[in-house]
């Protein structure tokens, strides 16, 4: 669940720079659930530990590697279309 917080955030926040030829909620949908394929599941029991998976997905390191991974789901939702700017749904 962390993770996939993270990735929305990261998702919303360089929207544009993704190149993503659509921003609707079915094509927004589609780069995060491939996104999160890509990305180790993290899951948390222990009330006492939300805040140590809180404070590592902080790290800009973490967060420059899911940025990647966004990038490259982009890729795959629009192959055909980097760099065009056109609606697809």
């Amino acid at each position: 669940m962390q993770k996939e917080i993270l990735l929305k955030e990261i998702l919303n926040q360089y929207l544009n720079q993704l190149n993503m030829i659509c921003h609707c909620e079915k094509c927004m949908e589609d780069v995060l659930a491939i996104s999160l394929n890509q990305v180790k599941p993290q899951y948390i029991t222990d009330i006492d530990k939300i805040s140590y998976s809180k404070s590592e997905m902080v790290d800009k390191q973490k967060n420059t590697a899911m940025l990647v991974i966004l990038t490259e789901a982009a890729s795959k939702v629009f192959p055909h279309f980097q760099g065009v700017k056109i609606v697809c749904c």
